[in-house]
This record gives C-alpha cells, structure tokens and sequence, in this order.
C-alpha cells in the first residue's frame, strides 16, 4: 500500500511543478483540490467495497459487451468469416481467426450511431449534465465543461466537445485545455469492448475495471487541471460573443432522427478509418524506428526497440502504481508500447505477458486511455476542426499530454493502495 500511496502523492508534486512559479500562487484555490481528492477517494472506495455500486458497473459492462456482440452481427453479414462467422477451414492451433479491423474496431461504427441518436433525443445531453453536476461543483467548472468531463466516461475524445460545440468557440484557454487533458486521461465506450476482448482470457472481469478506469481517470483529469489550469491568465477570453447569439444550426446540430442516424453512421465510418489508418501508419513508423536502431548494439542481451526505450522510461512509473516486482519489467514494457504506439497494441501485448492477476487489473487503470503519440495528431486535427478559432490548441496540446498522463498515473496509483488492502 505504500509505494502506490507515494506514487499518488509524487504525481500530484510533479503536477506543480508542471505549473513552476506559479504554484503555490496564494489565490489557489486549496479547498477544491482538497474536495477533489476526497471525491475520487469516496468513488474508488464505493466502487471496489459498496456492492450496489459493484453490480451497477457489471451491468454497464454487460451493455457494452451486448453493443460488441451486436456490431459482429453487422460484421459477419458483410464480411463473413472476415467479420467473425465460423471460417470455412481448420484454424491451426496457437492461432486465430480474429482481424482487428473488422471484428474489433467496427464497435465504433454502432457507437457512433447510439451516440448521434441519444444526443438527438435529449438523452446523452441530460445524462451528461446530470453525472456532471458534482464536477461542476467540486471543481468549480462551468456546465459546459462538466458536461464534456461527463461524457468522456460515455464517448470519445471528439464526440463529447461536439455536445457543447456551439460554445467551443468562446471558451477560455483554461476550459479548452481542461477538453484537451480529458481527450488524453480517458478513452472512448467505442473501443473498451475490444480491450476487454484481447484480455479477456486472463482477466474475465476486465470490462467492469475498463468501465471503472474511466470513470476515475476523469475526476484525476480534474485534480490535475485544478492544479495547472489556475496558472493561465484570466485575460485570455478570445470572444465575447455569448454563446447564445450562435446561429441555431450550431446548437442543434440534428434536424431530425434520420438526420442524427445517419450523420452518426457517417462519424462512426470516419472515427473506423481514422483508427485503422493511424494504427497502420503508427505501427509502420515504430517498426521503420526499430529497423534503424537494429544498428545499435544490443541492451542487456536484448534488441533496442522504441517500445523498449519507453518501457526503460515507464519503469519507476509502473513500481509507483503498485506493480509486483516480478512483473515490474514486463508491465513496463506494455506501459512503453501504449505510449509509443497506442493502448490497443497495449492490451494486446498484456494478454500475452505472463504476469500475475493483481498486475494485470492495475495495467488496466494505466493503459485505458488515449494518451499515446498517435493520438497527439488526431485530438489536435479532431478540435481544430470543431472549433477552427480556438488558435490556442497547438500551443496547448504538449502541457495537455503530460496532463493526461499524470491523471493516469494518479487513477492507477490510487486503485493499486486499494487494492493492496
């Protein structure tokens, strides 16, 4: 219990000094950050403890598991055994049938659709703003941002910013990096069915932690962004146009149920390529990297790879978090291929290093999030386009990505002092 308790408390120390001189600023306000670390206590307490709160995560874990189940039913139809229809061959053993790009990642697509659908309906918008509620009162938010902090436990790292489009444009730097940290702490209900599906075999309750992970992982964004946005000057309002003299087809960006439907599908296709291509394109990079590094001689007997050299960079991090000693190197290495690639080629590596149950539960609270390289493009290409005023974006996204990953060394630290009872 004690080394993830130090952890927690050495990145809340490295987060100010993130922040430099401004730090200990006299005006901070100390009493929200104190709220939010009792907050993020009292959640992960009741989540691993109260069995009411346990039993509603396995639910919520067995919908998305149905919305997995659902999307192969689309994918069978159209790709056959492709798609995950019983192959016409015999599969040798030690292999698999299994394609990522159309029986994993399509979940996205369905997603999409679900998402647009309730956000038409009026559902996601309450449901977010209802979960958001004690966000915007703890941490002394706006709705807005509550609003897209809720929804980040629901939706992706594009999706959420589009329930407040119509205010994007007129929100200060401190809001827009608050967004910018979430879309790299958290990750998307879209893809948590595929995480669950690489690591399933030696961790069937994987989905109910995945859930739990994103949940944390937003009030950590939080308590990070309570600690480093207080350093942005307040005299940075880029309009001060009030949101509601934004033209209504900002405000209501689905005319109709079709409309939402089908814009939804058509986001869902697009949010499924963007992936497929930036898992093609990343992959290809770090296997070109690794070519040229073949060149160097050998470390400790082993081939330096990029994923190595991360792994090498993550160690302290995954002792900080509670890992066992005898799986400390390879947790590490999985730690240094998330951020060297992205969390999904993680999951897939932690399914095949043989580490102990305890490790394993923990990794997922510190690789359930987008907060890799690959996705450093994506979120800034993704924002610029929603909210093509917000010129700030490209100067914030380097303090954002680091912001992110504290917040997820905070979510991991402080599971591993729970579970270590």
């Amino acid at each position: 219990m004690f080394v993830p308790l130090l952890g927690y408390f050495l990145i809340l120390l490295v987060s100010f000094c993130v922040v430099g001189k401004d730090a200990l600023r006299r005006d901070r306000d100390w009493k929200c950050l104190a709220w939010g670390i009792s907050l993020q206590i009292l959640v992960v307490w009741a989540m691993m403890n109260v069995s009411s709160v346990v039993s509603f995560f396995e639910c919520v874990a067995n919908g998305i598991l149905v919305i997995r189940d659902a999307t192969l039913e689309g994918t069978k139809f159209v790709f056959g055994f492709i798609g995950g229809e019983e192959p016409p061959f015999q599969i040798l053993d030690g292999k698999s049938s299994f394609i990522l790009a159309f029986q994993g990642l399509p979940t996205v697509i369905l997603c999409g659709m679900l998402a647009a659908i309730l956000t038409y309906l009026k559902v996601l918008p309450v449901l977010a703003r209802i979960v958001g509620y004690p966000f915007r009162k703890i941490f002394k938010v706006k709705e807005s941002i509550g609003m897209v902090a809720a929804a980040r436990i629901f939706i992706g790292q594009l999706e959420s910013p589009l329930l407040i489009k119509h205010e994007l444009e007129f929100l200060k730097k401190s809001d827009i990096f608050i967004i910018l940290t979430l879309a790299f702490a958290t990750s998307s209900a879209a893809v948590m069915p595929l995480y669950a599906s690489a690591i399933e075999a030696i961790c069937p309750a994987a989905m109910k932690h995945i859930i739990m992970s994103s949940v944390i992982s937003v009030i950590s964004a939080l308590i990070v962004c309570s600690i480093i946005s207080p350093s942005f000057k307040e005299d940075e309002d880029l309009s001060s146009t009030p949101a509601n003299s934004v033209p209504d087809s900002l405000t209501k960006p689905y005319g109709s149920f079709m409309g939402a439907l089908s814009k939804g599908l058509s986001d869902g296709c697009f949010v499924w390529w963007c992936i497929v291509g930036s898992m093609i394109g990343m992959v290809a990079l770090i296997a070109l990297v690794n070519h040229i590094l073949d060149l160097l001689p050998n470390v400790y007997g082993n081939p330096l790879t990029l994923q190595s050299i991360f792994g090498f960079i993550m160690y302290p991090f995954a002792w900080l978090i509670g890992i066992q000693d005898a799986d400390l190197f390879a947790v590490s290495q999985v730690l240094g291929t998330k951020l060297a690639v992205n969390e999904i080629v993680a999951y897939f590596d932690l399914a095949k290093s043989e580490v102990s149950q305890d490790s394993v539960i923990k990794a997922i609270y510190a690789i359930t999030n987008f907060g890799n390289f690959s996705c450093i493009g994506v979120t800034v290409g993704g924002m610029a386009a929603i909210a093509p005023s917000q010129k700030c974006i490209p100067a914030l996204i380097g303090k954002a990505f680091i912001a992110g990953l504290l917040a997820t060394g905070l979510s991991a630290s402080i599971v591993g002092v729970f579970l270590s009872f």
